[in-house]
């Protein structure tokens, strides 16, 4: 086990980078002490250059490097094994820690990785949150393609709960950003110039100069002192995070509820029994680089099962358990593949800490389909779905108007979310309902009218959501579908109540997933937007999807959409231009009018015998009845060939820029109603920045009383200037 190093030393202590003028380093009052702490030898500057591989190592803050092993051909195996802190950067792949033994850090080490999205967008708004924070950094290309590695040196070294407050909030908001190491006790990166396993360096980007990045490394001339850092998890926090963890609906049963009883747990009854999955993670011992993994994994698995807290704390009683999925709870990391046993107390408040954080997790999830226990209600919620879609289907005509596609995508969708969530009273946003449909947001809201002028919705009494909450209406028998012409319809019966959930479900998550395709998004092609195939062509692309086992005939799309033949026949060809339909070619065997053979048999006589006429083993009246099948047209969807025909016709990416201009909406309507809140605020004693006790000597986050507010853009006659705040918007989540 290496020495145990004291945590205290300061950074101000340390020497300038070699390679870096004494004029950058003069300014610290105790630049004369030019050692390293752990080591003690004097480093020798080297004018005109700055090693930055040899800098990371002198100011490492622990006495070891994490290095990189080949396996038994040769090859970096991104496998990485502790050693001692080397005099000279070695060869191969290694990495530096970012704290000392003690968890204090020494750097920030924002990673930003391409496996996770795009970089460039991330990489603009974490730099614009470090530049209004006053910080200074030093960003390098990580040697992978494309990734991103900011490096923030502290003049002090730095709390482990600051550092992980800014990782985890950051982390909400940039998808790309793998904040992991910075949580964690033994993160380390590799510094700048050493090499990648695939080949390459991490190579300097910004600043170029090396002697100018080697002196914004160093905590004694980086200028970052530990309150802009607090001002920096300060900016962040005052950013909203993604629309897309935002729930879509707000309605019972969405989000999970989180009780505390003994412990943190979700609401409902705990499902003893253990399927396989969850089984095999519990009883087998993971893999030595996934053992943090399969635990967070299985905690999750237990969470959505309703499990509390004390019954996960009896699995720990079980060795065969704690040699399993819980290994990651009784012991700590080592030099692999070992692993250090932690004490009772150690595993106590170790199991205590993750099974909140798993639970917290559990609780943002959608709830899946077996997890949701079959209620009273939601047994009326799938009869009335199941009744609502029989009406629906029974009136194809009502569809097929200008405005038909539109209003059956809508009343899908509130079926959906009835099905999932159990309850006819739902809360929709008119853009979220846009972007699950594939229309737009007018569209939608003209939607949601005519549903309720139909008596399909109506508008609840208890109206608490952010945007209109409604409810699915019963079917009864005077409802608009069943009073139809006397040409077709229903015969004035009620469907039938109950059904399968999952089989209502899946049917409607086709239906909607097929409509919301950038193919059918579009009508003509105008001067604002590339033309696509129209709507109407997705209800009859809809119904090729939900018969996909079998091909449809003219005669049967005209009787499920509601479509003249010539309607669905211009449609088809359209789509069989793009490759999107094809024709299929019916080999079937038919049965014989005349004898009634079934069909794969021969014809016979009346005698019993075969019949054979002139060389023929069928009767006239068979084969006229397979020439008449055989003329009539069947069709077949091809899905795989959507995002080829959208590209074509120059529509694809119309759902992309709509979601990204919905969130632009969302949050500028968000940022004005936060300064209308702060007008009518009264304003007497008001204090801008960190708020703190006169004799509080050190900085406790969870006791500000505030947030720092971000001042809305005004106009030269002081009105809200809300153009230069949809420009800031988008600058901001990068979404230009």
């Amino acid at each position: 086990m290496p020495p145990i190093v004291a945590d205290s030393c300061d950074a101000g202590q340390l020497t300038s980078p070699p390679g870096v003028s004494a004029e950058s380093s003069a300014h610290s009052p105790s630049s004369d002490l030019n050692h390293n702490p752990h080591t003690g030898v004097i480093p020798t500057p080297r004018a005109g250059r700055a090693d930055l591989q040899e800098l990371f190592l002198r100011l490492s803050p622990r006495l070891s490097v994490r290095v990189d092993t080949k396996n038994s051909s040769g090859q970096w195996q991104h496998k990485y094994v502790e050693r001692r802190l080397p005099d000279r950067a070695p060869r191969g792949p290694y990495a530096v820690y970012l704290s000392s033994f003690f968890r204090r850090f020494r750097w920030i080490c924002f990673d930003l990785d391409t496996k996770r999205g795009d970089v460039g967008p991330d990489l603009a708004t974490l730099l614009r949150w470090v530049e209004e924070a006053g910080l200074t950094y030093v960003v390098a290309a990580s040697g992978s393609a494309g990734g991103r590695h900011v490096w923030v040196a502290a003049e002090t070294l730095l709390d482990d709960q600051l550092v992980k407050s800014i990782a985890v909030a950051a982390a909400k908001r940039l998808p790309t950003l793998d904040y992991g190491l910075l949580k964690s006790r033994t993160g380390a990166v590799r510094p700048i110039g050493a090499p990648h396993r695939n080949g390459g360096r991490s190579e300097l980007m910004s600043p170029q100069d090396p002697r100018r990045a080697a002196a914004l490394l160093t905590p004694a001339s980086c200028g970052n002192a530990s309150d802009a850092f607090v001002r920096l998890l300060l900016i962040i926090d005052a950013v909203p995070a993604a629309v897309d963890v935002r729930p879509l609906i707000v309605g019972q049963d969405q989000l999970g509820e989180v009780i505390d009883d003994d412990g943190p747990r979700l609401a409902g009854t705990p499902k003893t029994a253990l399927d396989r999955e969850t089984m095999a993670l519990l009883t087998r011992r993971p893999p030595a680089d996934r053992v943090s993994e399969v635990c967070g994994s299985l905690l999750t698995k237990l969470a959505l099962r309703r499990w509390s807290q004390p019954m996960v704390a009896r699995l720990l009683e079980d060795r065969r358990y704690r040699e399993g999925g819980l290994l990651h709870l009784c012991t700590s990391p080592a030099v692999r593949p070992l692993r250090v046993l932690l004490t009772e107390a150690e595993v106590e408040k170790k199991f205590e800490r993750q099974w909140e954080r798993c639970v917290a997790y559990a609780a943002r999830l959608p709830i899946p389909q077996e997890a949701l226990e079959w209620t009273e209600s939601l047994a009326d919620a799938v009869a009335q779905v199941e009744q609502l879609q029989a009406a629906a289907d029974a009136c194809p005509e009502r569809w097929a108007t200008e405005s038909g596609p539109a209003d059956r995508a809508a009343l899908d969708l509130f079926c959906l979310l009835a099905l999932r969530s159990g309850s006819a009273v739902l809360s929709l946003d008119v853009r979220r309902a846009a972007l699950a449909t594939g229309y737009g947001r007018s569209t939608m809201h003209r939607a949601f009218g005519r549903l309720q002028l139909d008596n399909w919705l109506g508008n609840s009494e208890e109206d608490s959501g952010p945007a209109g909450t409604y409810e699915l209406l019963p079917v009864t028998a005077s409802h608009p579908a069943f009073i139809l012409s006397a040409g077709g319809g229903t015969q004035r019966n009620l469907p039938p109540e109950g059904g399968n959930r999952t089989t209502l479900t899946s049917h409607l998550e086709k239906r909607l997933a097929a409509g919301q395709a950038d193919l059918f998004g579009y009508g003509r092609a105008t001067e604002n937007h590339a033309g696509g195939l129209g709507h109407h062509a997705g209800r009859v692309y809809q119904q090729l999807v939900l018969h996909g086992d079998r091909a449809l005939s003219l005669a049967e799309l005209c009787e499920h959409t509601g479509y003249s033949a010539r309607t669905v026949s211009k449609h088809l060809g359209r789509m069989q231009t793009l490759l999107v339909a094809t024709r299929a070619v019916m080999t079937v065997h038919h049965e014989c009018p005349t004898c009634q053979a079934v069909p794969g048999e021969r014809c016979r006589t009346a005698a019993g015998a075969v019949h054979r006429r002139r060389g023929a083993d069928q009767h006239t009246t068979r084969q006229t009845l397979a020439a008449g099948r055989s003329g009539a047209p069947y069709y077949r969807s091809r899905p795989g060939a959507l995002v080829a025909a959208a590209q074509a016709l120059g529509c694809h990416g119309v759902t992309a820029s709509r979601a990204r201009r919905y969130a632009v909406e969302i949050e500028l309507y968000r940022w004005w109603q936060q300064e209308e809140e702060w007008m009518r605020a009264p304003k007497a004693g008001i204090r801008t920045g960190v708020q703190t006790h006169q004799e509080q000597t050190a900085l406790v986050l969870t006791t500000l009383a505030r947030q720092p507010r971000r001042r809305y853009p005004r106009t030269a006659d002081c009105r809200g200037d809300h153009a230069a705040a949809r420009a800031r918007i988008e600058r901001r989540i990068a979404t230009a």
